[in-house]
């Protein structure tokens, strides 16, 4: 890191120095997962309401 330049640093110390980014890039790339298995919910679901929403329109536009 830049505080220790030119220095061989011992196991604990490459560990403390690389735990925070190692970490931070889990956290990025598991909510990136997340986002993507909601697209195939999100799509079911907006067709699902179109559907709704076309049964009521054809419901109110005739009268029963």
């Amino acid at each position: 890191m830049g505080d220790h330049d030119g220095q061989q640093l011992s196991a604990r110390e490459m560990v403390r120095a690389h735990t925070y980014p190692l970490l931070a890039a889990i956290a990025s790339f598991s909510l990136l997962a997340l986002a993507l298995l909601q697209i195939p919910q999100a799509v079911k679901t907006h067709r699902y309401n179109r559907c709704i929403d076309e049964q009521v329109s054809l419901r109110s536009a005739s009268n029963l």
